[in-house]
């Protein structure tokens, strides 16, 4: 009775638009997998440089992206193939960037072309930093003294953990761990005539450290906090110089290391310091076989961050908005 009711025609147009519905449920599944965010290094003639490439749907399921501030047209995703273009430049002195690119074991494989030429790029996954990575400022009571201190947790070119602790003395920190968001080390003290060791036990919690110290001298809490806390994050810069305004942007890490975008080039920043309201770095910027350095001395005001940048080519103001992530409702 059904078939009689539907008839040929009628299943015919059942199964057309069921390999349509297949068709589109496939489409989004592929743009899917290009989505989100990636870590670009690029190969700039044996010099390596870096970029944030982010890729998202338009509610009508188009794809759009951004190349650190730059924003991508034509951004498209077909037969595995990731295209986009990036325009730069003011009024009439403007160039394009073409971007073609596949997946390949995970990585996205880069091709860029332009008016210089061609080079290679390889996108990555971010991938989580350990939260335990560092400058921590630490506050303890042994024995009735206010000991303040500072930890510092990074990595050595191989990877590892290794530790700094800056006190009153000497210090040296060995066998330091994290593992299961527990921090351990040891710590080699000698102060004046007094030689110690003690060991440290903590949990990572947000930007604070609760812990312990343990010792020959007794046993006492020694909690911290992470510094930098209010520059911490992403941020949008307005440059202002002798050659008009320029939009860019900035990183910096929990780890108070940072990447600072030149044209759409992010650059490691060093030197990263904040003390109170007041904020320095450096950025070495590179172009063949020049190199010149860029040194930044600005206030945090809130969310905002002014200051000056200083190089041998002259002065510019740049101005900062810190970028408030949107946080996904439950």
């Amino acid at each position: 009775m059904v078939q009689m009711l539907i008839g040929k025609a009628g299943y015919k147009s059942i199964i057309v638009i069921g390999l349509l519905l297949l068709a589109q449920t496939s489409l989004a599944l592929a743009g899917d997998e290009i989505t989100g965010d990636w870590d670009v290094t690029i190969d700039f003639n044996g010099r390596e440089g870096y970029a944030s490439l982010s890729i998202t749907k338009a509610e009508d399921g188009t794809l759009k992206g951004k190349w650190g501030s730059s924003e991508l047209s034509d951004v498209k995703y077909e037969d595995g193939k990731l295209t986009f273009i990036r325009t730069m430049g003011r009024g009439d002195r403007q160039f394009t960037t073409d971007y073609e690119g596949t997946l390949k074991d995970g990585k996205l494989m880069l091709t860029i072309t332009n008016d210089f030429g061609e080079m290679s790029a390889v996108g990555e996954r971010p991938k989580p930093m350990s939260p335990v990575l560092g400058q921590w400022d630490i506050k303890f009571d042994a024995g009735g003294r206010q000991i303040e201190a500072k930890l510092t947790v990074s990595k050595d070119p191989n990877g590892t953990l290794v530790g700094k602790w800056d006190e009153e003395g000497e210090h040296k920190i060995s066998n330091l761990k994290f593992e299961d968001g527990k921090l351990t080390f040891t710590r080699q003290s000698k102060i004046g005539d007094m030689e110690f060791e003690t060991t440290y036990e903590g949990t990572v919690k947000g930007n604070e450290l609760i812990g312990t110290m343990k010792g020959d001298m007794g046993e006492w809490e020694a909690n911290g906090k992470r510094v930098g806390v209010p520059l911490i994050g992403e941020w949008e810069l307005t440059t202002v110089s002798d050659f008009g305004e320029r939009k860019s942007m900035m990183k910096i890490f929990p780890d108070l290391t940072g990447r600072y975008e030149f044209f759409g080039n992010e650059v490691p920043m060093k030197n990263i310091k904040i003390e109170g309201d007041n904020v320095t770095f450096v950025v070495e910027m590179g172009f063949g076989d020049q190199t010149f350095q860029l040194d930044f001395k600005g206030k945090l005001e809130g969310k905002t961050l002014k200051g000056e940048m200083t190089s041998d080519r002259g002065t510019s103001e740049v101005t900062g908005k810190k970028i408030e992530k949107k946080t996904k409702e439950k």
